[in-house]
């Protein structure tokens, strides 16, 4: 297991919340960090490399 990081971040770019994610694979954590994205962008990164980010799904 590896632990990755997910940032939730306002949409000026600043942290609000830091997760740690302990998962078996990448696209795991990429599912997870994905979820975390509702209100918020969301960057998930694995050390010092970035892996992806996410933006909030409209539903109005």
């Amino acid at each position: 297991m590896k632990t990755y990081r997910a940032f939730v971040l306002t949409f000026g770019g600043q942290i609000i919340q830091s997760v740690d994610l302990v998962c078996a694979t990448e696209e795991n954590a990429r599912t997870l960090a994905e979820r975390l994205a509702e209100d918020n962008p969301v960057e998930l990164w694995d050390g010092a490399r970035r892996i992806a980010r996410f933006e909030p799904k409209k539903t109005d």
